[in-house]
């Protein structure tokens, strides 16, 4: 007599379902990577360059690990390049204004008890130029006149009919007086700021009466007025 046969009994699975998969972790050198980013505004671009470093590492990992911040990290990167490089540019210019004060300063000659001393560069007479008389109907007055600051000037050049001569190291105000018969000449000046502060203003008088000026208020800033034959 045969006996029913069971029916084959299930296989049974152990263990808890489906396992989730853990949660992303953001990768710390991304996040060090934009702050040091950020703060580079104040720091003047010391902590940028960390940026660019923990950014570059950081990428590196995320690459690797698969972790978060890919973001971060390159905001870090370019935040650290770009102000590292304006930085870089503002220190550079700030020093060569620094060194151009400086060379200005050694360049002039101290003054002395009658006033300040100068050296001067006399050109002479130019083709189609006449030599200025020593005294004539006409008076003319060259001038430039230094305010808030702006206390001398690196090199001074003028001419009277192409006649050039130059001064430099020159306390300012500074005044030349010409003179001409007849028509009036040519007449140039060119005074250059010797700092980087403070206006100059320069002018060509005429008997008394202003016919050109103008003025600079930039760091070794040039002013310059011509007067021409009316």
């Amino acid at each position: 007599m045969g006996y029913p046969q069971q029916p084959p009994s299930q296989p049974s699975y152990g263990g808890y379902g489906h396992q989730q998969a853990p949660p992303s972790r953001t990768n710390g050198l991304a996040i060090a990577a934009l702050v040091t980013g950020l703060t580079g505004f104040l720091t003047c671009g010391f902590t940028s360059i960390l940026a660019v470093i923990f950014g570059h590492v950081s990428l590196s990992q995320i690459r690797r690990d698969g972790a978060d911040g890919r973001g971060m990290a390159l905001a870090g990167v370019i935040l650290g390049w770009v102000l590292t490089g304006g930085w870089i540019a503002f220190w550079a210019l700030s020093w060569m204004g620094v060194f151009s004060s400086f060379l200005y300063t050694a360049a002039a000659i101290p003054a002395t008890a009658t006033g300040p001393a100068r050296t001067r560069l006399d050109i002479g007479q130019q083709p189609g130029g006449t030599s200025a008389p020593a005294s004539g109907e006409h008076k003319v007055v060259l001038e430039a006149v230094g305010t808030d600051g702006a206390e001398s000037a690196g090199n001074i050049t003028y001419s009277q009919n192409f006649r050039i001569r130059q001064e430099q190291g020159v306390k300012l105000p500074f005044s030349k007086e010409l003179s001409y018969d007849g028509s009036q000449p040519h007449l140039y000046l060119w005074v250059q700021n010797a700092g980087q502060a403070g206006t100059i203003e320069c002018r060509i008088k005429i008997d008394g009466q202003v016919v050109r000026e103008a003025k600079t208020s930039t760091a070794f800033g040039v002013c310059t007025v011509t007067a021409d034959k009316p």
